[in-house]
């Protein structure tokens, strides 16, 4: 009877111990199962939040991650490239955008979780106005909530309309300054048309004849600015390619320009140097046309009371670089004013007799915009009564 109550005591203690065992097996697999499902829950949170940074580096616009203690949690490679090797994740927006508009604007979103849109005007020492110099930059912020409670988040994207807001600025000014320059000669042609349709106004034949001779060459003046208005348009037009390239003389050009300018070399008894070499080039003619064509009569027009020499001199290297100097021995341009001579209505000589009729102010920018058109560039340099040279250099062009 002991033997078999040892027996059975000695195979429930077996059993016993085989159950704990299996028991920790069973624990460290479920230990083991669990540790995996974290592993494997980490993993997707982390490929999913990479995900999420891939898709935000995509977007064009800097992006930041707001949480409800003012905290950057995240931000994209839009927003890294504005403040470079800067840390700014996790740490407090007050402490990263520096801007008083900016602060209040999410002060006040943070205190009242509404979505918002706002157009935002920032300084130039702004770290967003970076790009633009010592212009100031635009942006529309957009801030929306997401979350509640301890999940609160705000997202803020942050769109740069500086580009849109400039070239309306830009536009705005042209229409003004156009208006303004039309107004002038306008003015004087109806003032003259009164008097002229005034009782008696035609029996000084010679008043009459000094009046009609004032308002044709103010009428002229008044097409002169239309014309240049829409070459300006044209150069700055929308379309994929404004320019009608084409093969062409580039000596021929420059002797068309010459024969269209005769008279007025004559009058001013002016005398005009060519140097080019028979080469052709790849460009619109036409407004190669507009270029030497403004650049040889404004150096005429600013010189009218003394013997002018201009020089036109034009190269072109084994790659079809070309380069073209027109210099002249006038008057000059005063340090002051280069940085300003290819900007529209700017003119250096800004006081006219009243015989005089001034020219539109858009000559020199057209050069410049009909350069540009060409993938080219322009430079001016002057040491006033010696020499003055505008030099052109312009790459090659194929006929698309």
């Amino acid at each position: 009877m002991k033997v078999f109550a040892f027996c059975c005591a000695a195979l429930l203690l077996v059993l016993f111990l085989l159950a704990r065992r299996k028991a920790g097996a069973a624990a460290q697999e479920l230990t083991h199962l669990r540790r995996e499902s974290q592993e494997r829950q980490q993993d997707m949170k982390e490929e999913h939040s990479l995900e999420i940074q891939h898709l935000l580096d995509a977007l064009p616009h800097p992006f930041f991650s707001i949480n409800g203690k003012g905290l950057i949690t995240r931000c994209n490679l839009p927003a890294r490239k504005i403040f470079r090797t800067r840390e700014i994740l996790n740490r407090p927006v007050r402490q990263i955008f520096l801007d008083a508009d900016l602060i209040s604007l999410l002060t006040e979103v943070l205190d009242s979780p509404e979505p918002c849109r706002r157009k935002l005007r920032l300084p130039p020492a702004s770290v967003f106005s970076a790009e633009y110099g010592e212009k100031d930059s635009f942006w529309e912020m957009d801030l929306r909530p997401t979350g509640e409670g301890d999940d609160l988040e705000f997202q803020l994207i942050m769109r740069d309309i500086t580009p849109g807001v400039h070239s309306d600025q830009v536009r705005q000014d042209f229409v003004a300054n156009a208006s303004h320059e039309l107004r002038t000669p306008l003015s004087i042609i109806s003032g003259y048309l009164e008097n002229l349709t005034e009782e008696g106004g035609l029996e000084d034949r010679a008043l009459a004849a000094k009046m009609l001779d004032t308002m044709v060459r103010h009428v002229t003046r008044i097409n002169r600015i239309v014309e240049d208005m829409l070459v300006i348009s044209r150069l700055e037009s929308d379309d994929a390619a404004p320019l009608n390239l084409a093969p062409f003389k580039f000596a021929h050009c420059v002797q068309d320009i010459i024969e269209r300018l005769d008279l007025v070399i004559a009058k001013q008894k002016a005398r005009v140097e060519v140097d080019v070499p028979d080469f052709e080039i790849v460009g619109d003619q036409f407004y190669w046309t507009q270029i030497l064509f403004n650049l040889v009569e404004n150096a005429l027009k600013q010189n009218p009371n003394m013997p002018l020499k201009v020089k036109i001199k034009a190269s072109q290297d084994d790659e079809g670089n070309v380069t073209v100097r027109v210099s002249d021995n006038g008057i000059g341009i005063p340090g002051s004013d280069l940085p300003f001579i290819f900007k529209r209505f700017y003119r250096v000589e800004k006081h006219h007799s009243q015989t005089q009729v001034k020219g539109t102010g858009l000559g020199l920018s057209i050069v410049l915009r009909a350069v540009e058109a060409h993938r080219g560039t322009i430079t001016a340099t002057s040491t006033p009564g010696l020499k003055t040279t505008f030099t052109i250099k312009v790459p090659p062009l194929e006929v698309i």
